[in-house]
């Protein structure tokens, strides 16, 4: 670290547009701006790898393996309700492939905690034949 990345960090950042709140002291109130107002520097850990002596990459898709929270609730991408809706559709998914029958609210949050499964593997004696009433939580 100290020899490898510490000497590139400044290389390391990338420059994003953003909104920015503010206070406005003449209106006495914070404004949230409509338009870019601000400069963020971000650094992302893939920016780091071409100063790795080793590395791998592992290919999986997105809503299996990958649900970043790095957006406000209610973002269309990478916030906490769309990575709640991968794992609820995960574990619906699981559900299905286990022999199960979805029933109910399909758009509800349901969830398989990791102490009955970790990858979807044994649920067929939980829900083989049977319908599941959406929501859940195995």
């Amino acid at each position: 670290l100290r020899d490898k990345v510490m000497p590139n960090l400044g290389n390391l950042y990338h420059i994003a547009r953003k909104k920015i709140p503010y206070y406005d002291e003449s209106l006495q109130q914070t404004v949230k701006p409509d338009e870019n107002n601000g400069l963020k520097l971000e650094s992302f850990i893939f920016d780091i790898f071409p100063l790795s002596e080793r590395m791998a990459v592992l290919d999986a898709l997105r809503e299996q393996e990958f649900a970043p929270v790095k957006n406000a609730p209610g973002s269309p991408s990478d916030s906490p309700d769309t990575a709640r809706s991968y794992i609820s559709k995960q574990a619906q998914t699981w559900v299905v492939e286990a022999g199960g029958k979805l029933a109910g609210d399909l758009e509800s949050i349901c969830e398989i905690s990791p102490l009955t499964s970790y990858g979807g593997e044994g649920l067929d004696g939980l829900v083989k034949g049977k319908d599941i009433s959406c929501p859940f939580l195995l």
